[in-house]
């Protein structure tokens, strides 16, 4: 086995290859891969070096590496030294080195003389290491790339040190950052290694690094080479060809862009979404674990704890999970609280400084570091920075053209022209980070978040205020494009991307909403599309803005028309029927003064919905249908406004006892949804005629539907569509005898519902409904059970809602363990065969009195007066087969 077999091999498991993988792709036994990960040092090149027997021949080893750290394990000694005799032997000899006084040793400054160790310790990056090891074997040229502070320095440092066995000649580290002229990197790179241009055959810099690396096999690691590309690109070419077993690591902000390079980028820290449930979990991620760690070097005592948590979370996040943004941070725990630093979050420029004083100018405040990154962009690509800060959340190139190209009302933007490489150049150089939609290929950036605070803080405040006025131009037209677009097959994209955009909405509404802002075009933005709670806002969000939107332009006009009939429809669906009552009143009115025949069929609409879900089924009959009639004379451009009143008609339908003429209508807007390729009306027909085949007594067919409207729901964002079709689930389960999974599907729909606002839109009918379905499975399991299954719905995930509601045969709970004790479930199981507590007591060899006791207990637990109420209950529940 060669060098380069025993490192591919390391380089694969550290990965996460499987032994057995290994070995069928490198062709070798699994034992001879046991073997490479057993042997901290690497088979020898050529003949074998003269062994050296006795222990005094390490002694100066070992002290020199414990002079540079003297924190280093045995074990790692031993692979740095590649000790030949036992790990027991060589403890002795380290204890025995660290016993003697230590002498000064005087080190020639040339920097890269050797891999240097770390004060602090290194958090995470696991993975990260084990791919570098695993690039830097199978690639000459490897480049970590990623934006400042983010830890591409100390990621190098440490594969380097974990490299050092791995190279027959060693690592040599070079610093590049003091470094301005890239005339000198052949000098840099000639001190890194204590050579000079006169040590050359024909005394140049070039040949000499050529004459001393041609040979040897050494990794070479360049940090901070951002600013020096071109000269480090004009030297490495000809070195990398001359010299075969070289290998170079760089650590840069942007690639260097030569032949053969292979890029491996340095994201910041993972953070999680949302306060995990307990300190342990949260130190599984990365980002915690580091500011943890470096809190407690500042802040002697402190502890990650219930009290703690949230506030750490929101700290890393808010710094994006950059290593040196926490790091900095963790050193003002000295004189602030999490929460004051937190609220000065702010100002982070300003907050975060004090970094090492050792280390390099760049990395001791965040200014410095991102400042760098400034001078490295051309003034172009520093426009198109400050700029696209308008866009709070990501973006894609089209956003970037509408808002931030230059035309004649914004002559300070990026020419259209020139727009595709600033981008290219931005990301290259990582202010911008590119994502790519896994499912449609759409391409589009971010900015971190101190990238961005950076650069808006250079941002022109009258070219803010235009960009302000252009992005929410911009987000109109979008919005335009989603309510014209929707009714047809690209609802997930759109789902997908105003997922996506959601900051940039409320962005685009702040802004409108402002002392200065256009209030008119605030309430054009929360009104089309009507629809937004299922695409972009939740329901109660939706209605905030409406409010607000309605209360910032108070005269009338098309617009503000338009906004109350829409807070209106929203009121309706939350239950909140004696404030839709008041908005579609005023809506209708303003309506009619304007005198646009869809805004007037969508004002019948709406009080037709008010009426429907307040019991006026009369009254709802006739509003919809004059809306109806409005809808079809205006033609495509009702198609939403007919499908969604198709599906509420049939809804009204099932109410009044139609049960044909809610199936036909029904039916009618499924087969157009479906011929349309569209899925969210589709959705809610199914849930529609899901209830007509309950109330039919087709079980099978309700369980069918309830799977399918859920499987469609489940693609939006859409809280309403998804409590309707676990209501309809819960209400089949119970048809169907299932008891303990309609108390579990009911929980979980009366959650959602309270969410946003009252149960089944408020509707007495609906809520009656569903009210007798409750009390047969409450009747069934007793109260207690019933409670506790019901709860467990209530505060399931949706992703685990989704999953229980979908399976054909759920793990069921044995919610009545939680109230019965095992002798109490014995006993019960008797009493259900019918024995008396006398027969029980002797069958189970215990004082009549104490089954008695036991009885007496299990009826209460459970609810029941007697004990055939007892009896029925564990037939209902006993497990299938169970005697």
């Amino acid at each position: 086995m060669d060098t380069d077999t025993w490192l591919d091999i390391r380089a694969r498991h550290a990965a996460g290859a499987a032994i057995k993988a290994i070995a069928r792709d490198k062709k070798i036994s699994r034992n001879t891969v046991r073997r490479a990960l057993q042997s901290d040092s690497p088979p020898s090149r050529g003949p074998a070096p003269a062994r050296r027997s006795g222990l005094d021949d390490f002694t100066a080893e070992i002290r020199d590496l414990l002079t540079v750290d003297p924190g280093l394990s045995a074990p790692e000694i031993a692979r740095r030294i590649g000790w030949p005799h036992s790990l027991t032997a060589l403890k002795e000899r380290v204890r025995a080195v660290r016993s003697r006084p230590v002498p000064t040793v005087t080190r020639p400054a040339a920097s890269g003389a050797r891999v240097s160790g770390e004060l602090t310790s290194f958090v995470g990056r696991e993975e990260e290491l084990g791919e570098i090891l695993h690039a830097v074997h199978r690639h000459r040229l490897v480049s970590l790339v990623g934006p400042g502070g983010v830890g591409k320095s100390r990621l190098a440092r440490r594969a380097a040190a974990d490299a050092t066995t791995v190279f027959q000649d060693g690592v040599r580290t070079i610093e590049l950052a003091s470094l301005r002229d890239p005339e000198l990197v052949p000098h840099a790179l000639l001190d890194g290694f204590g050579l000079s241009a006169g040590e050359a055959t024909s005394g140049s810099s070039l040949q000499a690094l050529v004459e001393h690396l041609e040979r040897r096999s050494v990794l070479l690691v360049l940090d901070d080479a951002e600013h020096l590309l071109d000269g480090l690109a004009a030297i490495l070419h000809p070195l990398l060809r001359a010299a075969p077993a070289l290998r170079v690591l760089l650590t840069t902000r942007q690639p260097i862009g030569m032949a053969g390079e292979h890029v491996l980028p340095v994201a910041p820290l993972g953070v999680p979404d949302a306060v995990p449930d307990s300190a342990a979990e949260a130190l599984r991620h990365p980002a915690i674990a580091l500011f943890v760690d470096r809190a407690g070097s500042v802040l002697s005592g402190f502890v990650l704890d219930d009290t703690t948590l949230p506030d750490v979370v929101e700290l890393c996040r808010r710094l994006d999970g950059i290593p040196l943004a926490m790091e900095l941070a963790a050193v003002r725990l000295r004189v602030l609280s999490l929460r004051q630093l937190l609220s000065r979050l702010a100002d982070r420029f300003a907050v975060l400084t004090g970094g090492d004083r050792a280390g390099p100018a760049r990395h001791r405040t965040l200014l410095a570091t991102v400042t760098w990154s400034h001078e490295l962009c051309t003034t172009t690509e520093r426009t198109l920075w400050s700029h696209a800060t308008v866009f709070p959340g990501s973006f894609d190139l089209d956003a970037l053209d509408a808002v931030c190209a230059r035309d004649d009302t914004f002559p300070d933007g990026v020419a259209s022209t020139e727009l595709l490489d600033a981008v290219s150049g931005l990301t290259t150089k990582s202010i911008l980070i590119r994502d790519e939609d896994d499912q449609d290929g759409h391409v589009r950036f971010r900015m971190l978040e101190t990238i961005r605070e950076f650069g808006r803080e250079t941002l022109d405040e009258a070219a803010g205020r235009t960009l302000a006025a252009r992005h929410l131009a911009y987000r109109l037209a979008v919005h335009d494009a989603l309510a014209d677009g929707w009714y047809g097959p690209d609802q997930a994209r759109w789902v997908r991307r105003m997922k996506l955009e959601q900051a940039d909405l409320r962005s685009a509404l702040t802004h409108a909403l402002a002392p200065d802002g256009d209030p008119v075009a605030a309430l054009r933005l929360v009104s089309r599309p009507w629809f937004q709670w299922s695409v972009s806002l939740s329901m109660t969000e939706h209605r905030r803005w409406l409010t607000r939107a309605l209360a910032a332009a108070p005269d009338p006009g098309p617009q503000r028309a338009a906004a109350l009939l829409t807070a209106a429809f929203v009121a309706a669906l939350q239950g909140d029927q004696p404030a839709a009552a008041v908005l579609v009143k005023e809506g209708r009115a303003l309506a009619d003064e304007v005198g646009d025949p869809l805004t007037i069929a969508f004002g019948a609409h709406a009080a037709g919905l008010t009426a429907f879900f307040s019991d006026e089924f009369a009254a709802a009959t006739r509003l919809f249908n004059e809306a109806d009639t409005l809808y079809r004379a205006a033609g495509a451009a009702a198609d939403i406004l007919v499908a969604a009143l198709d599906v509420q008609i049939g809804l009204l339908r099932i109410s009044c006892g139609n049960l044909d003429g809610a199936r036909d209508r029904l039916t009618a807007v499924h087969e157009r949804s479906g011929a349309a390729d569209e899925t969210w009306i589709r959705s809610y027909a199914l849930d529609g005629l899901g209830f007509i085949a309950l109330l039919s007594h087709d079980v099978d067919r309700a369980r069918r539907l309830a799977r399918e409207a859920l499987t469609a729901t489940s693609r939006f964002e859409d809280t309403i569509g998804l409590s309707l079709s676990l209501d309809l689930a819960a209400w089949t389960a119970a048809a169907d005898g299932r008891y303990e999974r309609c108390a579990v599907l009911l929980g979980a729909a009366s959650a959602r519902w309270g969410s946003f606002g009252n149960q089944l839109y408020g509707s007495p009918d609906w809520q009656a409904r569903r009210q007798g379905y409750e009390q047969q499975a409450r009747d069934t399991l007793g109260s207690p059970i019933f409670d506790t299954a019901f709860q467990h719905g209530a505060t399931m995930s949706a992703g685990d809602i989704g999953d229980y509601a979908l399976a054909e045969a759920p793990e069921p709970l044995h919610a009545a363990d939680e109230y019965l004790t095992a002798r109490e479930y014995e006993i019960a199981g008797y009493v259900a065969r019918g024995m008396t507590n006398r027969e029980i007591a002797d069958r189970l060899v215990i004082s009549h009195r104490t089954v008695e006791g036991h009885v007496s207990r299990v009826l209460t637990k459970l609810g029941f007066g007697r004990r055939a109420q007892l009896a029925a209950w564990m037939e209902r529940t006993r497990p299938t087969g169970a005697h």
